[in-house]
């Protein structure tokens, strides 16, 4: 048995007066598309109050021949060895409502025993709700909002949601494998991903950020800033826009990219209007609750019947 802390509390923090109904991760997974994790964590701890509260020991759960860390290398000598990070932060919203940020490289190794140990930290720290936030290469288009795929451990976390995808089986990333383990210890769980334009996905695509921005506050109500996020988004659309100018072959890649993702939306428009149609059987069945409502009943005020002081009708007529 490892009897070697995984996890560790900076020695000012007091970890009984932490709590947080929220807890954003983003560790890293296949790729950081768009950076999108770096540029929402550089965000959140730059623009909002915050401080350390802990740290996972690297060299237990990183395998630094799969995740090389970086030197630097000057003239005749080595410097700046950047060791990985996994920390644990807390943060405070415009609001100054609390929340906990996780971020890192995704661990290599020891995968159950961390997300143990992270379970352990929802629990200690009375977290409701667990946010998985990342991003994806999607053959999309930087012309057009991006779209974030959302899932949850419940459905009723995430009501009138359309799911994007079906059933696939796919390699696990550790975030992933997270979320299975924070649901079967009773914890819930909403994962955000959004849709990082293939042809940017090693470049800083700060749409990609804003988007998850938007949906962590969908599901969380915490009250985040984009400002910043938004002047650089603007920046880097005009200098794309450029480079697709520049380029008839990259404009025409982006033309088709706008028109399937136009055409997905419209289908997917025209979807769920039907869905919204009532069925054939729908419409039989409100049409007879209707009908029935026609007949008055004849024991009502103002009813004509046959009973006394009621004139029969003459032969061969119909009563009125």
């Amino acid at each position: 048995m490892n009897a070697k802390p995984l996890f560790g509390y900076e020695s000012h923090i007091d970890p009984r007066t932490v709590h947080a109904q929220t807890m954003i991760v983003t560790l890293g997974s296949f790729a950081d598309a768009g950076h999108a994790q770096r540029l929402l964590n550089d965000h959140l701890l730059n623009t909002l109050s915050s401080h350390r509260l802990g740290q996972f020991d690297a060299d237990q759960v990183i395998s630094y021949r799969e995740q090389r860390p970086t030197i630097l290398f000057t003239s005749d000598h080595f410097s700046e060895y950047r060791t990985p990070t996994l920390a644990l932060h807390e943060v405070r919203d415009a609001d100054n409502q609390r929340f906990l940020l996780l971020v890192g490289p995704e661990p290599g190794l020891q995968w159950e025993r961390m997300a143990a140990e992270i379970v352990d930290i929802v629990d200690r720290h009375d977290v409701q709700l667990t946010i998985i936030a990342g991003s994806m290469p999607m053959p999309a288009p930087h012309t057009r909002p991006v779209i974030v795929s959302r899932w949850a451990s419940r459905s009723d976390l995430l009501p009138g949601n359309k799911p994007l995808f079906g059933t696939m089986l796919m390699s696990a990333a550790f975030p992933l494998m997270l979320a299975t383990r924070l649901e079967e210890s009773g914890n819930d769980v909403i994962g955000l991903t959004a849709h990082v334009p293939h042809y940017l996905g090693d470049t800083d695509f700060p749409d990609a950020p804003i988007a998850l921005v938007d949906g962590i506050k969908d599901v969380a109500g915490l009250r985040l800033p984009t400002i910043q996020l938004a002047l650089a988004a603007g920046v880097v659309r005009a200098q794309i826009g450029q480079q697709v100018e520049q380029s008839e072959e990259l404009g025409e890649h982006v033309e088709q990219l706008e028109q399937a993702y136009d055409e997905f939306h419209r289908q997917r428009e025209l979807a769920a209007a039907e869905e919204s149609l009532p069925s054939a059987e729908e419409i039989g069945d409100a049409a007879e609750e209707f009908l029935k409502t026609l007949g008055t009943p004849p024991d009502e005020p103002g009813t004509p019947t046959d009973g006394p002081g009621t004139p029969p009708a003459a032969p061969g007529t119909a009563p009125e």
